[in-house]
């Protein structure tokens, strides 16, 4: 999906930084992927099989905090159209929509107040699916243009990312209001495909163009001030206040000795005591082409393993619960295991003169978990 962004109508958080723009830099949240090759396939295995065609084996089962490159996803979506040979392989994707595969940023949209607004948050933190995408709204007289872009793609795959975009913004829309919103029309830059068809479902009855200046669906002006039935004040202020603090990373290709080596990691920390093992079998290779491939970028597992938990000690979104159960997520036997790996994250900072007390940081992290629970609490006595 979409770059950073600017704000449709309506008051927003800040937009995509910038820095976003340099082409290693353009990412996916993993969700993404996970999301059109499930939906372009009838089965898990098919699934499998197609993430694994496009070289991306591990988004299926990846945290939603990883992030993949633009590039692959582009890849997959060249899968998907080799395995389909359908030219609205994009729709058919964007049919499998679900509230809350996006993650974070369907829930951004969903708890606005208004259309308008929920598209004012969807444009200002459309980075947090991808930063490769930009989403803005213009209004001229009685209507408002949604338009969809990309900073960097390939010109083969336009239509397709195009369509999987605005049916899927459509379809987020329709959700929230409770209604089937059918947009006054709709334009693509590409060329009419082959085959036209799937647009009466994905749009409604709205006329389609093709040849068209810009990607993008068209509304009444009105329909910005339509109320979401999914409006909820309590957990948008929590989304907010989470999007904000959420840090865009480069993929987890970049600083990393193994591509896919940090969401092993990640994912086997819940599971109790990480192992080189069971992330050689997550990355389908044997456990000493695993340590060789270390070995040659200058490494260990023992280093890689420190570094993805000690990133995840400092990250708010895990605040929550005492000392225990911070061990337990970052996949420690005990809480004092916890206590000397900060012990030495924070030597290791002040030896770079980037100290900063990590075991601070950690209580203000649980802190504000009990404050969200504490904000919940209050609105739903108000509600009763």
């Amino acid at each position: 999906m979409p770059p950073t962004a600017t704000p449709p109508v309506g008051p927003a958080g800040p937009a995509a930084p910038d820095r976003l723009t340099e082409p290693d830099r353009l990412t996916e949240c993993v969700v993404v992927p996970r999301f059109i090759a499930t939906a372009a396939t009838p089965s898990l295995a098919q699934a499998r099989q197609l993430v694994r065609a496009a070289g991306l084996p591990n988004v299926l089962h990846g945290p939603e905090t990883a992030r993949t490159p633009s590039a692959n996803t582009y890849r997959l979506w060249g899968a998907v159209l080799a395995r389909t040979e359908r030219p609205d392989a994009g729709l058919l994707a964007a049919a499998g929509y679900r509230p809350g595969l996006l993650d974070l940023f369907d829930y951004l949209l969903s708890t606005a107040p208004t259309v308008g607004e929920g598209l004012a948050r969807a444009a200002s933190y459309i980075h947090l699916v991808s930063s490769n995408s930009v989403l803005t709204s213009t209004e001229s007289g009685d209507e408002v243009s949604v338009e969809y872009a990309v900073r960097r793609g390939d010109d083969e795959l336009r239509g397709v990312v195009a369509e999987f975009a605005l049916s899927v913004v459509t379809s987020q829309l329709r959700h929230a209001t409770g209604t089937a919103l059918t947009p006054l029309r709709v334009s693509f830059t590409h060329r009419r495909p082959r085959g036209h068809g799937g647009y009466g479902e994905a749009f409604g009855d709205a006329p389609v163009d093709f040849d068209a200046e810009a990607d993008a669906i068209t509304l009444h002006r009105a329909d910005l001030e339509r109320p979401l039935v999914t409006a909820d004040p309590a957990l948008a202020a929590i989304m907010m206040r989470t999007a904000r603090t959420v840090r865009v990373p480069r993929a987890d290709t970049e600083g990393v000795a193994v591509p896919g080596l940090r969401e092993a990691i990640i994912t086997q920390l819940p599971e109790g005591r990480p192992s080189l093992a069971e992330a050689a079998r997550r990355l389908a290779v044997s456990p000493r082409t695993l340590q060789r491939r270390l070995g040659e970028s200058g490494t260990t597992w023992r280093a890689e393993l420190d570094a993805v938990r000690r990133e995840r000690s400092a990250d708010p979104r895990h605040a929550g619960g005492g000392s225990a159960q911070r061990a337990a997520r970052l996949g420690f036997a005990e809480s004092r295991s916890l206590r000397r790996a900060m012990n030495r994250w924070d030597a290791r900072e002040r030896e770079t003169g980037q100290h900063t007390d990590r075991a601070d940081r950690a209580d203000q992290a649980e802190q504000v978990g009990q404050d969200r629970e504490t904000e919940r609490d209050r609105e739903w006595g108000r509600r009763a």
